[in-house]
């Protein structure tokens, strides 16, 4: 392939080397050219005075859109930040109705055989939901349900889909749906997170399940794609593509480095993106729910080591907030007062670990504000705000690296929007810039866990920082 010259203006283009060849490829290799020749001289599907009036009429509109743009006034300073979403942070889904023809369509598209056994399925999980017994896979695996029966543009792509993948995230959605609506995927993730990015640029609403999210790795450009093409178009094209996936690193996780990296810091930085992550199955429930219907491009994280194992109820038919983090435990009003309460921020499989310390962090005496930060981007700092103003002390049990990592970003914009509420510096727990061992001695030199925060609430209480 060849390029003549640079997107930008000021690009060199016209001074690199190569001129000689560049002419040839001009004149020999221009695939317009090619066109041409094939459908005109060789196999006379066009004549060439219809290509003279095609490029008559495509000159045409080149002309009028440069003098449009010419005319135009410079666009405001405040677009560019109301491009960054095409839903704001602060949108209820709970208001965005499905469109009225979707009944018509799965009666068309579903025989009573699938619509039987889909109902079954989906009545028997809510039914665990209601009693309190249904995992995070499962109530995602719900919502997607609920999603594509509610909007059948809604599709999914997925490895071993048809398996049910490795969490159940999937299950039955292409027995019911059928190969194009959810679509069992080869091992290539850049490949159909591509093939999402496609889909949700041409009205559908595209679902992609990592079945491990470190391996979103591959396809970054898609996903920088996917997050700047709302903006880069002006606003034109929504970006409706919801990605799912278990991750994060749990204590003797045993999953090795390339299994153990904090994707969820890494995609941070990529704009338009909102990114949250749930720890147990009401949040995994409702997130996936406005995730889906939501218009811009979102990504989850699950905890890996958790879901299956942690169960509880949903509120069943409500969407969540993509915007908040959730209050788990308030310090009491006592330990308040002598100054023996922290805020404690922690996400994924720190929520566990958190809320296993904590009765031991109680028995010492101390307590904590315990803050699930379902949203990593944006962030909750009004949660964050409403908590500091009792504690004054703020520590982060943190699933990402020292370097780079989400405690990081937190620790910054707390230091720069709420240094007068803190007494003491911020506490990070956080992982080491080394790769996560495989070995479980080795392990726990770089990922923390309950009793690093025991410790961590202990010094900040105790002035020992």
């Amino acid at each position: 392939p060849y390029r003549f010259n640079g997107p930008p203006p000021a690009d060199p283009e016209h001074e690199r080397g190569r001129k000689d060849e560049k002419a040839w490829a001009r004149a020999e290799q221009d695939p317009i050219k090619a066109f041409e020749a094939t459908y005109v001289a060789e196999k006379g599907v066009f004549t060439e005075d219809e290509l003279k009036a095609a490029r008559k009429e495509i000159l045409g509109e080149v002309k009028e859109a440069v003098a449009f743009a010419d005319k135009s006034p410079m666009p405001p300073v405040e677009l560019a930040k109301e491009l960054e979403y095409p839903d704001a942070a602060s949108f209820d889904y709970n208001t965005r109705a499905g469109p009225a023809w979707a009944n018509e369509v799965n009666d068309r598209i579903l025989s009573p055989e699938q619509k039987s056994v889909i109902v079954d399925h989906m009545n028997a999980l809510q039914e665990k939901a209601k009693a309190g017994e249904i995992s995070i896979g499962d109530a995602i695996n719900l919502a997607i349900h609920e999603e594509m029966m509610r909007d059948p543009t809604t599709t999914i792509h997925a490895e071993d889909l048809q398996a049910g993948s490795s969490y159940d995230i999937p299950k039955l959605t292409q027995q019911t749906y059928g190969q194009i609506r959810a679509a069992d995927e080869i091992i290539d993730e850049g490949h159909f997170i591509g093939k999402a990015l496609g889909e949700a640029m041409n009205g559908y609403r595209p679902v992609v399940e990592l079945m491990n999210t470190n391996f979103g790795i591959y396809g970054m450009a898609e996903l920088s794609s996917a997050g700047n093409t709302y903006a880069t178009t002006g606003g034109q094209f929504d970006m409706p593509m919801t990605i799912i996936g278990a991750g994060g690193t749990a204590p003797n996780q045993a999953l090795g480095a390339e299994h153990s990296q904090p994707f969820h810091a890494y995609v941070m930085g990529i704009p338009g993106l909102k990114i949250c992550t749930a720890a147990s199955p009401d949040a995994a429930y409702g997130i996936t729910k406005s995730m889906i219907r939501d218009n811009g491009p979102c990504f989850l994280f699950a905890p890996v080591k958790m879901m299956k194992e942690s169960k509880g109820p949903v509120d069943l038919g409500q969407c969540m907030p993509l915007n908040k983090a959730a209050f788990l435990n308030k310090a009491s009003d006592d330990a308040v007062k002598a100054g023996k309460a922290v805020t404690v921020l922690t996400y994924l499989h720190g929520v566990k670990e958190s809320i296993m310390a904590l009765p031991e962090i109680q028995e010492e005496g101390f307590d904590v504000d315990l803050i699930e930060l379902r949203s990593l981007k944006p962030l909750d700092m009004e949660t964050i705000a409403e908590s500091l103003s009792r504690t004054h002390k703020l520590c982060i049990l943190d699933e990402s690296t020292k370097s780079g990592g989400v405690g990081a970003t937190i620790s910054a914009q707390v230091s720069e929007e709420l240094f007068d509420m803190l007494d003491s510096p911020v506490k990070r727990l956080c992982m080491d810039d080394a790769p996560v061992p495989y070995a479980s001695s080795m392990e726990k030199a770089v990922v923390k866990r309950g009793s690093d925060l025991v410790e961590g609430v202990y010094e900040l209480c105790t002035g020992k920082w």
